[in-house]
């Protein structure tokens, strides 16, 4: 069915399908990170702006990341990446209309995720592999910890899902033989962005605990594993920007500001990242 729609698809946009794909990935990283912004002014104390609903922003979020992840499916060239976001993103509107959906919907988002790195896997080093497979195992261990109510996995949930974001500046890179090939301004932001994380949190642990907790949704792990997850999203997010690799940015904007996916909303641009991030590392 995928591969039909496709093809009915891809002809009406003249070759603008990679354009389209990119502009709704980049739509989706907008919204949340506009709603992560929201959620974060609005548990502010004494925030006194104007009235916004973190439930209404996460459902206005999760709309557009749903709707990104099928118009994906439906122009990318490989009918199984068609399919897995397809999955990602019909089950994630779904989750939308009815709780009951939530168990079907986190198992076809795994699914979903798990057959686009599959066929990623294929083109890709074994760095950057190894880099969707620890991301594609923070999305399980997450969904098992909420969704799937194994609270107990929680915080190696949130240590995988870190590590998983400290790990994209594979996605990044052009040559790992050659340190001549490297951005050092990217790795330099990093490292700045691991020294500023780790300082502050140690001046204001509490501070740093909830911005965690209410931002990224992070539970029982230690300040320099969040640390490496900032200055791996700062290195790779530097590096995209610095060579205009505008779905680059997209993609790790969504699993940074996603956070740990042990929620449907947080899964959804999770999934949606890792996707955006895999079509890049096939690419160099």
């Amino acid at each position: 069915m995928t591969a039909a729609l496709q093809q009915r698809v891809r002809p009406l946009l003249h070759g603008g399908s990679h354009s389209l794909a990119d502009v709704a990935v980049g739509a989706a990283a907008v919204a949340v990170a506009a709603q992560y912004l929201a959620v974060l002014f609005v548990n502010a104390p004494g925030y006194a702006g104007l009235p916004v609903s973190p439930g209404l922003a996460t459902g206005v979020s999760t709309a557009v990341v749903a709707a990104a992840a099928i118009a994906v499916a439906v122009t990318d060239a490989d009918p199984l990446t068609g399919i897995g976001l397809l999955f990602v993103g019909v089950f994630g509107l779904l989750s939308l209309l009815s709780s009951a959906a939530a168990l079907p919907a986190a198992a076809a988002i795994v699914l979903g995720t798990a057959t686009v790195a599959a066929v990623a896997g294929r083109r890709l080093d074994l760095v950057s592999a190894a880099a969707v497979a620890l991301l594609v195992a923070a999305l399980s261990v997450g969904l098992a910890s909420g969704v799937g109510g194994w609270t107990d996995l929680r915080p190696v949930a949130s240590t995988v899902a870190l590590l998983g974001i400290a790990s994209t500046p594979t996605f990044a890179a052009t040559d790992w033989r050659s340190l001549s090939t490297a951005d050092w301004g990217a790795v330099i932001g990093g490292l700045a962005a691991f020294a500023v994380v780790l300082s502050v949190g140690r001046a204001v642990p509490f501070v740093t605990g909830a911005v965690t907790l209410t931002g990224t949704g992070v539970v029982g792990t230690s300040l320099p594993v969040i640390a490496l997850a900032a200055a791996g999203a700062v290195t790779t997010a530097s590096a995209a920007s610095r060579t205009r690799r505008w779905p680059l940015l997209a993609g790790v904007a969504l699993v940074a500001f996603a956070g740990v996916p042990a929620s449907l909303p947080r899964a959804l641009p999770f999934a949606l990242g890792i996707a955006a991030l895999t079509a890049q590392g096939g690419t160099q």
